[in-house]
């Protein structure tokens, strides 16, 4: 997709530029780069507003939807424009995000992140009031139809106990590590000055780094062949995030997802991620993905093959 019509007269928050380390096993920047960029922009837009937290009090960025729109590599220059959406919630803020080429132009991802303001001991959300300023007015933006979502819904998603999904979930990592359990362990400098995961942070990104005593290794999905030889693997194009409680350092946290659907493409895959200790539901993160022919760098039919383990184990019924 190149440069969309009728775009929203959005405010730049945010300049960077794409590095070497920050490219992945698709030869792209990945997932976990654009989701930091996005959620510094929405830190500067809350500051901006004047929406802070008062002592007792967290600001969370508690649902993150985006999709991705044009790949970027290494040496692009990035910039990260924003606004305010008008609502009438008065659970949290909403805030819209475009990550563009400042040299093309092209819109390479779209964010919609709500944060809001929660107790710091209890973890209920506030009420939250909005300000009324002109300074407000003059960053409050309408959401495009491209940034929109596609493929998912911001509607509520069921919120399975820890015993009610693990039994469903196999042991081990399948079909390119989108199915399966995962654990991962929250270190120090994933977290903030009081010790919970920072705010730029995903919780996914705990489960697919290196552990302690592991050597780096690439990231993002592994690179398959099909029957035919054709080398592919899968390319997320659209990603919901919730985040319920964020971790300490120190706490492990466990990830069991499993496909909720797919097509002759894609698949939807949903990751619900606990504490260990604690069982509690820390997050969600539903992800759409393409199977990608990384040498044609298209979309393909996904291979019978794997086709028919996803339909194994997929979860229709957590849709």
């Amino acid at each position: 997709m190149s440069k969309p019509s009728e775009q929203p007269a959005l405010t730049l928050l945010h300049e960077s530029i794409v590095h070497e380390s920050e490219i992945d096993s698709l030869g792209h920047m990945n997932v976990r780069f654009y989701v930091e960029r996005a959620a510094r922009a929405n830190a500067e837009l809350l500051q901006r507003l004047g929406i802070a937290s008062a002592p007792g009090q967290q600001l969370r960025r508690f649902d993150t939807h985006n999709r991705f729109h044009r790949e970027q590599f290494a040496g692009a220059r990035l910039h990260t424009l924003g606004g305010m959406v008008a609502t009438e919630s008065r659970e949290g803020v909403t805030g819209y995000y475009e990550i563009r080429n400042a040299d093309t132009g092209d819109i390479a991802a779209t964010y919609i992140m709500t944060s809001c303001v929660i107790d710091s001991v209890t973890e209920e959300k506030l009420e939250l009031t909005l300000p009324d300023t002109s300074a407000a007015r003059s960053l409050t933006v309408d959401i495009p139809e491209y940034g929109r979502p596609k493929s998912l819904s911001l509607s509520p998603i069921r919120l399975p106990a820890f015993d009610e999904i693990t039994p469903l979930i196999p042991d081990s990592d399948l079909l390119g590590g989108m199915t399966g359990r995962r654990e991962g362990i929250v270190m120090s400098e994933d977290c903030d000055a009081g010790g919970y995961l920072a705010e730029d942070r995903d919780l996914v990104h705990m489960l697919f780094r290196p552990q302690p005593g592991e050597e780096m290794t690439a990231m993002g999905p592994p690179h398959l062949r099909d029957e035919q030889g054709r080398l592919y693997s899968w390319a997320m194009m659209e990603i919901r995030s919730l985040i319920y409680q964020r971790p300490r350092e120190g706490e492990t946290i466990v990830s069991l997802s499993a496909d909720v659907n797919y097509g002759e493409k894609w698949r939807h895959s949903r990751r619900w991620i606990y504490s260990r200790e604690t069982r509690a539901l820390l997050g969600i993160s539903d992800q759409t993905g393409v199977c990608m022919d990384l040498e044609a760098r298209r979309a393909i039919p996904i291979p019978d093959e794997v086709r028919a383990a996803i339909e194994a184990h997929c979860l229709r019924d957590y849709a």
